[in-house]
């Protein structure tokens, strides 16, 4: 029986007696007002009972309704405490109470979730088993320095971090606020507690984030950048970061790769090194490339079909990114996960999504910065080349128009010797002027091949006609591997220049008694040519410069031409989708291979679309 409900029956009761009471003292009177009517002590006792019966009655009635008040307000404390409690153990907060040995008196549902512990497993409990052991002895401190001091709570402003253990033993950060009561002589704590980790993630995201910026923007070279963006990636984001971008003739080269650890560095290496040799894109660089768009793998991956490169890497994850300028997409950024521990949800593949955004940009700037310069130098260099190697045919022509203006040879043969100078010089002025505008098309991005259906042979057999007559004067012997006829999709006009240039470069450098080939045959959906010669060769550390603008070789102190025949060549094979192999021994000879595949033009260097994937897909190679 409740407290309540007795107070409630005590009440009643009196009010009963109080009832009986005066009923029996009227009965009395009203006897003894029967017996003794004419008695003053009966009329006395008669209205004295009447009013003892009604001050009884009044103080029973004032009694009970006293208790009446005293249970409403009862009842509304209950109601108020059972509401306020049900807050607490609503509230999204953790709220704990602990008295003055540090047990735990309340546990609110925010902290059970927080904390992964039933309301009853901890009640009771000392509060050190919510506390990393490395904290609790200071933390003891804290609370006793805080009861006897003088504050009786502390504002969320003043809150600290601290540091929480849950049940599964991870720790996590949160801020506090603590209060302190004394309750009936007893002294009760309550901490509020909130997890931070989310804000503490944000804010570390920001500070990458901007520190990223400032690395990304320290530099306007493209490699430092490069190294940059997988340095500041790994490990924040990624335990390996990889960058692919689009080479002008539409390939695809891996440019920078980091991993955080030095031995599975060298088997990125490794993977490097093949991924070069390979004709297609791997997976998922391939796939990013197609779509413009992420892809995410958030389990261990398969090893490539070539070789066992994934697992040796120790792949279980990755996100690849594009990177994009302008609506273009020229690379793609991958990030790769070799650990356990590490897991991406979707704000990871968010933050990536903003690096890889700033890394697009940064690159972008590089590269307007490296074509500026290039421009730059261009201009320089083409300045040069008109003040310099056309001063010769200027001073030729000039020569011959003055022998024949002021004294013309009576001889006929003498004047058509000076006249084939004068047009020698000419051809010579006009054959600069044109490599001058092809090689500015070419640095520019513009340079246009006009592809239809013809003749490879044809054009090859074209190519060795305008060779032959020098190749005979020195003594070179012409060998040739052509068939009657071989269908190819090219601007024949541009092919035939790059076979006439490399066709007059292995004459050129081949001794009298050599031999140069030329060799054709279809490969590829396209067609294949091979030029070879038995020359002096190109030493090892020219060979990387040789489609250079204005490279010369200096074999043999031979030196000719505006150096700028092999750089149109490359620009011209590029414009078609085309690949150049060149491979030279010093003393042996060189072997120069150009692949020209048919299909749909690409008439801008510079813009080049992603090669085709084609149907396999290599795992992270």
């Amino acid at each position: 029986m409740t407290q309540a409900l007795r107070r409630w029956r005590i009440g009643w009761i009196l009010t009963a007696c109080a009832w009986l009471v005066t009923l029996v003292a009227l009965i009395i009177s009203m006897v003894r007002f029967e017996t003794e009517p004419s008695s003053g002590m009966a009329v006395a006792s008669f209205w004295l009972a009447v009013l003892a019966g009604t001050i009884a009655f009044v103080a029973a009635v004032v009694a009970l309704r006293a208790m009446r008040r005293q249970q409403t307000v009862e009842h509304e404390l209950r109601t108020a405490r059972e509401t306020f409690e049900g807050i607490l153990m609503i509230s999204a907060d953790a709220i704990i109470s602990i008295d003055d040995g540090q047990r735990v008196t309340h546990f609110n549902n925010g902290a059970a979730a927080l904390f992964g512990y039933a309301p009853e497993e901890i009640v009771g409990q000392k509060l050190e088993r919510l506390i990393p052991g490395r904290f609790r002895p200071a933390h003891e401190g804290h609370i006793d320095a805080f009861a006897h001091g003088n504050n009786v709570a502390r504002r969320m402003g003043e809150r600290r971090s601290i540091f929480g253990l849950r049940r599964d033993g991870r720790e996590f950060p949160a801020e506090a606020s603590i209060s302190k009561l004394d309750v009936e002589g007893t002294r009760h704590f309550t901490v509020v507690l909130r997890d931070i980790t989310e804000r503490i993630r944000g804010e570390e995201r920001q500070r990458f984030l901007a520190r990223a910026s400032a690395e990304l923007s320290s530099s306007l070279e493209l490699e430092p950048t490069l190294i940059l963006a997988c340095h500041v990636g790994v490990p924040f984001l990624a335990d390996c970061v990889i960058i692919d971008l689009v080479e002008p003739g539409g390939g695809v080269r891996r440019r920078c790769s980091v991993h955080d650890d030095a031995n599975l560095a060298r088997v990125l290496k490794a993977m490097e090194r093949r991924f070069g040799d390979a004709p297609n894109a791997p997976f998922p660089v391939a796939d990013v490339l197609a779509s413009g768009t992420p892809v995410v793998a958030t389990e261990p991956v398969r090893a490539s079909p070539r070789d066992g490169s994934a697992e040796s890497l120790g792949v279980r994850g990755f996100i690849a990114l594009p990177l994009r300028t302008r609506e273009r997409v020229f690379g793609v950024l991958t990030l790769v996960s070799t650990t356990e521990t590490r897991t991406w949800a979707e704000d990871d593949v968010d933050l990536a999504s903003a690096f890889a955004e700033r890394l697009g940009v940064a690159i972008d700037n590089a590269t307007l910065y490296r074509d500026s310069r290039r421009a730059s130098q261009a201009r320089d260099e083409i300045l040069g080349v008109v003040s310099h190697d056309l001063r010769n045919p200027l001073s030729a022509i000039a020569m011959g128009a003055r022998v024949l203006a002021e004294h013309p040879p009576d001889d006929a043969p003498e004047r058509a010797k000076l006249a084939r100078g004068i047009l020698d010089a000419t051809a010579l002025m006009h054959r600069l002027i044109q490599d001058l505008l092809d090689v500015v098309s070419v640095e520019s991005g513009h340079l246009r091949v006009d592809r239809e259906e013809a003749d490879a042979s044809a054009l090859a057999r074209q190519a060795l006609s305008m060779v032959a007559e020098q190749a005979a004067e020195r003594g070179i012997r012409i060998e040739t591997n052509l068939p009657e006829h071989l269908p190819c999709c090219l601007d024949t006009l541009r092919v035939e220049q790059v076979l006439a240039n490399l066709l007059n470069n292995a004459v050129k450098f081949t001794d009298r008694g050599g031999s140069v080939a030329l060799d054709l045959r279809a490969a590829d959906e396209g067609c294949r040519f091979e030029v070879r010669d038995t020359g002096i060769g190109i030493p090892p550390d020219a060979l990387p410069h040789i489609f250079d603008r204005y490279w010369h070789s200096h074999r043999a102190g031979r030196k000719a031409g505006s150096g700028l025949g092999l750089a149109i060549a490359k620009g011209i094979v590029d414009a078609h989708g085309g690949v150049f192999e060149v491979t030279s021994t010093v003393g042996v000879g060189t072997r120069i291979v150009l692949h020209i595949p048919n299909g749909t033009v690409v008439s801008d260097a510079s813009l080049a679309t992603p090669i085709p994937t084609g149907a396999s897909r290599p795992a992270l190679t």
